[in-house]
């Protein structure tokens, strides 16, 4: 037969949640306050001595001034933030808006489907296939998306063979690849900036509720006051974080379609280069 120890600390360790749920009900007995205050508190109501009722001659008391002051009207959220953000929360106001433009054009140009336009791939194979070799470098000359820009410099480039307009259009790739970066960095410095905005406000809005503590020279200070600076601490600090969030999240997005663009360019190119060799080879095996 199983001891008491040994049910309680040995095989039986399910007993010890039951041991919690009456240490917390004990627990909660002993806070219930006890009902002798209560009824103490009774008896003296009982107790209390009936006031005496003024003599017949007595003139009546006067009756309490009614209050006339409205309730002060309750201020929705938006124009608490408004109020709360100031200065601080128009100007990442203003980079908002930036911010949202920004973001639109970007999606607008940076597709692949800008960088190697159907168009032109179709132009260039018929051209090609036609043997019209100036008729792709104008059809090139004539566009400025990813694919013209490299096609056109290996086209220009290979006279002085293969391996140098390769090199013509990865240095051409990387021109292009870094004017693309410049223009999503923007966003980085965005979202950088964004929390340190918010922390500028933040520090604004404490410094506002810690004067109006220091200032109340001994008496008790405004609580409106005081909560006026910390809604402005915390109204900025969630408005720079709340930018600073979408800025990042963006601009590893665009970085990564400029990476798909680049890499979908080079291999059209390469391919473009390629055909046009071996047809500008075989016009010239081919007989008059």
């Amino acid at each position: 037969m199983v001891s008491v120890s040994q049910w309680w600390s040995g095989r039986s360790g399910r007993a010890w949640p039951l041991g919690l749920f009456l240490a917390y009900v004990l627990a909660c007995v002993a806070l219930i306050p006890a009902p002798v205050a209560s009824a103490q508190d009774a008896a003296k109501k009982d107790a209390a001595p009936v006031a005496e009722a003024p003599p017949p001659d007595a003139a009546p008391a006067p009756a309490p001034a009614a209050d006339t002051s409205a309730p002060a009207a309750k201020k929705s959220l938006l124009r608490w933030a408004i109020e709360a953000s100031g200065p601080i929360g128009l100007f990442l106001l203003c980079i908002s808006i930036y911010f949202t433009a920004l973001v639109i054009k970007l999606f607008m140009e940076l597709r692949v489907s800008e960088a190697v336009p159907a168009a032109l791939v179709e132009k260039l194979e018929n051209a090609i296939k036609e043997r019209k070799f100036q008729e792709a470098y104008d059809a090139c000359r004539d566009n400025e998306s990813f694919l013209a820009r490299l096609v056109r410099s290996g086209v220009a480039n290979l006279p002085n063979g293969r391996a140098e307009a390769k090199e013509a259009m990865q240095t051409t790739q990387d021109e292009v690849v870094s004017g693309m970066e410049a223009r999503i960095s923007y966003l980085a410095i965005i979202g950088t900036l964004g929390p340190m905005i918010g922390l500028v406000g933040t520090i604004a809005g404490m410094i506002a509720s810690f004067q109006e503590i220091a200032t109340a020279a001994g008496a008790q200070p405004k609580p409106e006051k005081v909560a006026e600076g910390i809604s402005t601490a915390l109204f900025i600090t969630l408005e720079g974080v709340s930018l600073s969030v979408p800025a990042i999240f963006f601009f590893a997005l665009f970085r990564n379609r400029i990476a798909l663009m680049a890499m979908e360019s080079a291999k059209v190119a390469d391919r473009t280069i390629t055909a046009l060799l071996s047809a500008a080879k075989q016009t010239k095996t081919t007989p008059a």
